[in-house]
């Protein structure tokens, strides 16, 4: 039942300009849950770095520009639900019509203990 948060920068090297139409991929392990702080009439999340983001029961979609020599920041509020070793997945995130242009983190085992 422990709240924590994912964080994932993203930056723009520079090299190839403005990277436009930019897709993060975000999943979570099953025993996270999302927390969606669109719901929460206090949230402070901050929707000036996205221009949309679509929020799943365990996966995150966002799309965003990122201007040349910059970063942003995604922050996600989570929760660790059910006790249990699950497998995080690779986070991944591309220009959608220029593949050349994406990064990816690599999965890996994740536990939830008491």
């Amino acid at each position: 039942g422990t709240d924590f948060m994912a964080e994932v920068v993203v930056y723009n090297t520079g090299k190839k300009g403005v990277y436009e139409e930019v897709a993060l991929t975000h999943i979570f392990p099953s025993g996270w849950e999302i927390h969606n702080e669109r719901m929460d009439p206090n949230s402070t999340i901050d929707t000036s770095q996205f221009e949309y983001q679509d929020i799943r029961d365990d996966r995150i979609y966002t799309y965003f520009n990122v201007k040349q020599n910059d970063k942003k920041v995604f922050k996600v509020l989570l929760n660790a639900s059910y006790l249990g070793k699950y497998y995080l997945p690779m986070v991944k995130v591309e220009a959608m019509y220029d593949g050349t242009i994406n990064a990816r983190i690599p999965g890996q085992w994740v536990a939830v203990e008491k």
